[in-house]
């Protein structure tokens, strides 16, 4: 396989500080970004200590030394841990980096357009990075927590990559040209102060799709899950168009795959006991399904499917939450989230049902058009213990919930 990155190194040549001054070096360059107030780095192309290793003890002690520097470095001035890696995908990283590297790079760069130079790489180059991130994170996960990449808010499939990023469970970062930005767009991702709405657990492929090819089959769409800390969510992306080749060895568009693509997923495409917070779903009987592209909300059992279409490079992300019953009055409740964000279930902080007074509180991080699911029409709502007015359509009650400035966190009650 080519390598644009190495391609470069080889025509041109590549420094390299010796390992017994790259103690030096790093502290050197930490302590100044730390004095003018970073507080993190991204390391990239970690994979070249394999390349120039020859002529200074080879690879192992090469590595051996670096990483030691790193991880002492790192510790001293950025909080342990406070570092992203990239092309990281070398045994070396695994076994040495990760001792203080927690956050790493699943895939390919985010390409804005083909360095090949094919016009139609702004499209299904993206379908590329998205399926490359969700199936590696099967391995890497098991060693760092998966980093999808930057990507930029103007581009044509930015929406496309906001949806995944999302989702991923990683952070989310931007290479905008400064002053060109799609601020709406960036909005949807994060909060006014600064904070996202992140997952609890890590973006995965769905089962059903795991040995299939969501990228030139014409008919697999790659769908990935992932649990917020009340509900879970399936992001649904058609990134049929274009792939590895294996007679040319390289990506290339094949968009005789690149058409309307039909999936279908129900509430069990989302394994629901992962993580540290698992949610409990013993019992439960319906699931609330709300799609964000679509608007809609539909009741679904546990193993009844919806099913999505989606053009070339669209997607459609489900939120996915159990329908509970309170007490006495037997009416269906499920929290949605914030529908003007794109992980909607993430604003949800906290969720606490009172039988007694017929009520359910939740803790909402965020602003915008808060929709819970309810068979009843609630008789009142109060946002941190003020009465505010509610809409009422196609058992969604729809809720404005104001920015809360000391926390960010705003009590929203139901009264039934």
């Amino acid at each position: 396989m080519e390598d644009l990155a190495v391609d470069k190194i080889v025509n041109t040549g590549v420094g390299l500080v010796r390992p017994e001054k790259v103690d030096d070096m790093y502290e050197g360059l930490h302590s100044h970004l730390k004095k003018v107030g970073i507080d993190g780095v991204k390391v990239d192309v970690i994979h070249l200590l394999e390349m120039v290793c020859e002529n200074y003890g080879g690879r192992v002690d090469l590595a051996k030394a670096y990483y030691k520097a790193l991880t002492a470095s790192v510790r001293k001035h950025f909080n342990g841990n406070g570092v992203i890696a990239s092309m990281e995908h070398c045994n070396d990283f695994m076994f040495l980096g990760t001792e203080a590297i927690s956050l790493g790079r699943v895939g390919d760069d985010f390409w804005c357009i083909d360095p090949s130079g094919d016009p139609n790489g702004s499209f299904w180059l993206q379908g590329c990075h998205m399926v490359h991130c969700a199936y590696n994170s099967l391995w890497m996960g098991n060693f760092i927590h998966p980093d999808w990449d930057m990507f930029q808010s103007t581009h044509p499939c930015a929406e496309f990559h906001a949806a995944s990023r999302a989702i991923s469970g990683g952070p989310i970062y931007i290479s905008d040209s400064v002053g060109n930005h799609n601020f709406p767009l960036l909005k949807r991702l994060v909060l006014p102060d600064g904070s996202i709405l992140r997952c609890q657990y890590y973006a995965l492929p769905t089962k059903d799709c795991l040995f299939e090819d969501p990228l030139h089959d014409g008919k697999t769409m790659l769908k990935i899950w992932n649990l917020n800390k009340f509900t879970g969510v399936i992001g649904a992306f058609n990134c049929q168009g274009g792939g590895w080749c294996k007679e040319t060895r390289r990506n290339k568009c094949a968009s005789q795959f690149s058409h309307k693509v039909t999936a279908k997923t129900n509430a069990k495409d989302i394994e629901w006991n992962s993580g540290k917070n698992p949610i409990s779903i013993e019992g439960i009987q319906v699931f609330a399904m709300y799609l964000s592209q679509a608007k809609k909300l539909v009741l679904c059992n546990p193993n009844e499917n919806i099913e999505i279409a989606l053009e070339p490079f669209h997607f459609e992300l489900v939120t996915i939450s159990p329908v509970n019953i309170i007490a006495e009055k037997s009416i269906q409740f499920a929290p949605i989230g914030l529908v003007n964000m794109l992980n909607t279930g993430g604003a949800i902080q906290s969720l606490a049902y009172n039988d007694s007074n017929r009520s359910v509180q939740i803790g909402v991080k965020g602003a915008g058009e808060m929709r819970i699911f309810a068979s009843e029409k609630p008789r009142g709502c109060r946002i941190d213990e003020k009465e505010v007015g509610i809409e009422y359509e196609e058992c969604m009650v729809v809720v404005q919930v104001p920015w809360s400035a000391s926390s960010g966190v705003s009590m929203v009650e139901y009264l039934f």
